[in-house]
């Protein structure tokens, strides 16, 4: 299976630009792991690129950031994903690899708590996932298997709740 991410995102402040996001990512997925990426972040003119590969059991993953000097190379064993909210086996990770930066970060989940009020689910239960071990939890949400929304804390504290329509 192939997916095909992109985000952009511009903060103006009196007309000003004060913010600019750029985001794109290929992943190629394969028995439910991640096979390939090739992902392309631009943060108010910091560039990151990160492009890794499954081989042999190990994902191979090289890092090009513009805050670095140098190319950083980096290996995992076995099954690894990205933040594949669309992905309900996203519940049993304990590390998920970050394309934006490409980190792999270590994470643990567990059900979310309250649902909340401006969830959609037309009398059908709503299952809430919540990943920890971030700077900030992620709660995502899902009506069955279907991905519905995600809510977090972003910079400056500010709140993104996310609704899939």
């Amino acid at each position: 299976m192939a997916l095909t991410s992109q985000a952009q995102f511009d903060v103006t402040l009196l007309g000003l630009s004060i913010y600019r996001y750029r985001h794109r990512a290929s992943e190629r997925w394969a028995d439910g792991c991640l096979a390939s990426i090739d992902a392309r972040t631009d943060e108010n003119g910091r560039l990151v690129e990160v492009r890794g590969q499954a081989r042999g059991g190990r994902f191979d993953l090289q890092v090009r950031d513009e805050g670095r000097t140098a190319p950083t190379p980096a290996s995992a064993a076995d099954c690894l994903m990205s933040f594949a909210y669309w992905n309900p086996a996203l519940a049993e990770q304990t590390r998920l690899l970050d394309p934006g930066s490409g980190r792999i970060e270590p994470v643990v989940m567990a059900s979310a708590s309250a649902v909340p009020a401006d969830l959609d689910a037309q009398g059908q239960p709503v299952r809430g996932l919540r990943i920890s071990g971030l700077a900030q939890p992620i709660d995502v949400w899902y009506i069955g298997d279907r991905w519905v929304g995600l809510d977090t804390v972003v910079g400056g504290g500010r709140r993104l709740n996310y609704r899939l329509r």
